[in-house]
């Protein structure tokens, strides 16, 4: 349906509201009776009419006092409500985040690797990425997230198409190579709006030097956008690098695989890290993350006890960082320690608020709390900032309509998470609520392809702590087809 944002700022309204303020605001000025409205937000379903009091009233709240202090929606005695407001049509922003109002935005494109080989691509990947890391961490700055900023790795792209489709004022860009025990760095900050380029430096420097690099970049950037005192006053916190570069080489690698779900390359590249360098937080965090990724195949308790041990080992050695709070929170969950997860993840968001990993995996928490509709408002905040998420991004959406109820979105979602044997369960079961039985069929099938021992008793082993939202999947599976 959408988001509702005030002064650029996304409000918390439900589903059933914003197809209210919808069917509304798409006949300003007109009446519409409460029973065509009780027909927009509840189709084919008797509901009282006290449901719709309330919903107006929540409406009401959200939007505030219109221009002229009155209401945006009127009420019209025995009848219904009016839409007092003008309506105007704007140009889609599909592809374009909105950003905070009075913060200067950011994307910082992949730097171009010219090593010239692609299997040190990872490299170049890394390092920009922790370069945005870098830079999120300065709160007067909205700085988009990787998945949005690597779609524009093409050589010869157009500054103002990379403006448009981001909606960013400012892009960083530059390139990498390796050169033996060195590194050489080239990057230049550019004014999107103009195509200006503000600033450019680059850097020669041992491969050892490369993580204070990382914070001396940032730090100027924001220098150049911000202003010189709200850089050097910015409250943040500073991750602590490996002291072995190769360990930081491995770590690059696995989080590359990570990133493609490509679990059984990455963890072995993390245990690889881990070992050269037993003091890398970051890669012990991670390390933790693709464990819990290979706890959904194998469902072996070993597997999610070095999770635990490896996300222990984390947080003892860096509990500043966002990610080591956000792979102690994943792991809690699995835990079903969910209380103490909660805290961890509200952690790894103070820390890292723009970070749309750490807010996928809190809307994941919240759902498994039976919290769908505060997950799915936490999705669609991080949307605004990241329009261009992880894949495994759409598979917590789709839970999150799932559980509202809201199937046919669900599917649409699921659609764009992957290949995964769970997202075909996911779907099956869906379809399954929504009727369509042959196409649940269907995706049973694809689901049993990829783990044939399927059953519901596994699926439903899922760490809900709600019932009714466990319960809820557990009946769609069981519609479905897939074996008890």
């Amino acid at each position: 349906m959408g988001t509702l944002l005030r002064e650029e700022i996304p409000v918390a309204v439900g589903h059933r509201g914003l197809t209210l303020l919808a069917a509304l605001a798409a006949r300003p000025g007109e009446i519409l009776t409460k029973a065509e409205l009780l027909d927009a937000a509840w189709p084919g379903t008797a509901v009282e009419e006290g449901n719709l009091t309330v919903q107006i009233a929540t409406l009401r709240k959200a939007l505030g006092p219109a221009d002229n202090g009155g209401e945006w929606i009127a009420t019209v005695p025995r009848v219904g409500y009016r839409f007092t407001g003008t309506v105007k049509p704007v140009a889609s922003a599909s592809c374009k985040p909105i950003p905070p109002s009075g913060k200067p935005s950011i994307a910082v494109l992949p730097f171009a690797n010219l090593g010239g080989d692609q299997d040190q691509q990872y490299l170049s990947d890394g390092i920009t990425e922790d370069i945005i890391t870098e830079l999120a961490r300065f709160r007067s700055l909205l700085v988009i997230a990787r998945n949005s900023s690597f779609q524009f790795r093409h050589p010869a792209m157009d500054i103002a198409e990379v403006h448009r489709k981001l909606g960013v004022r400012y892009l960083v860009e530059g390139s990498i190579r390796k050169l033996g025990d060195r590194i050489r760095i080239t990057t230049q900050l550019i004014d999107a709006a103009t195509g200006t380029h503000l600033w450019a430096q680059r850097y020669d420097r041992a491969l050892n030097d490369i993580f204070a690099l990382q914070d001396e970049v940032a730090a100027l950037i924001a220098s150049m956008v911000e202003g010189q005192a709200e850089a050097e006053s910015a409250t943040r916190t500073r991750r602590k690098p490996p002291a072995d570069w190769d360990a930081y080489d491995y770590y690059l690698q696995g989080r590359a695989h990570f990133y493609r779900y490509e679990l059984e390359k990455s963890e072995p590249l993390f245990v690889r890290s881990v070992d050269l360098d037993s003091s890398f937080a970051q890669a012990h965090a991670f390390l933790a993350q693709a464990l819990v990724g290979r706890f959904w195949y194998d469902n072996d308790p070993r597997t999610l006890q070095k999770a635990w041990d490896s996300v222990r080992t984390a947080l003892s050695l860096d509990r500043s960082d966002g990610v080591c709070h956000q792979s102690m929170g994943l792991v809690l969950t699995h835990m079903r320690q969910h209380s103490d997860a909660g805290v961890h993840f509200e952690l790894a968001r103070s820390l890292n608020p723009l970070d749309v990993n750490i807010a996928g995996d809190y809307a994941s928490w919240l759902n498994y709390g039976g919290r769908a509709e505060t997950a799915l408002n936490v999705l669609e905040t991080a949307l605004l900032r990241e329009p261009l998420p992880p894949v495994w991004f759409w598979e917590v959406k789709g839970s999150s309509l799932f559980l509202l109820g809201r199937y046919s979105e669900a599917v649409a979602s699921y659609r764009k998470a992957g290949d995964q044997f769970f997202i075909h369960a996911f779907l099956a079961a869906s379809y399954a609520h929504l009727g369509e039985m042959e196409k649940a069929r269907a995706e049973v099938e694809e689901a049993l392809t990829r783990k044939h021992e399927l059953t519901v008793r596994l699926i439903s082993g899922l760490p809900f702590t709600d019932q009714v939202a466990l319960e809820l999947f557990t009946s769609g599976f069981r519609k479905a087809g897939f074996p008890v």
